[in-house]
């Protein structure tokens, strides 16, 4: 993947989590790994120092690319992001 769309999707994600963090509260300090292969892309968390889930979220990278554009897809990874996160956390 090129740097600027690797740094479009860093920024989508970032901004996500952010968000994410400020709406459920749940989380003050988030450390993702995202990783890329192929289509697919994998993301592990650990929220404050949590992690109980083993198992990365998989992610589509023309789910990111819709994300970046379109406030539907952007919408439906947020809440994937959301049910990850609490997995994550052991909720």
């Amino acid at each position: 993947m090129p740097a600027p769309e690797q740094e479009a999707i860093r920024r989508l994600l970032t901004e996500t989590i952010e968000q994410l963090a400020q709406e459920d509260r749940s989380f003050t300090r988030a450390r993702v790994v995202f990783t890329e292969s192929d289509e697919r892309c994998g993301l592990t968390a650990e929220l404050d120092g949590v992690k109980k889930e083993g198992v990365p979220l998989a992610i589509d990278i023309e789910q990111l690319e819709d994300a970046q554009t379109g406030a539907g897809a952007r919408a439906q990874l947020k809440e994937a992001l959301r049910l990850y996160f609490r997995r994550v956390m052991g909720k």
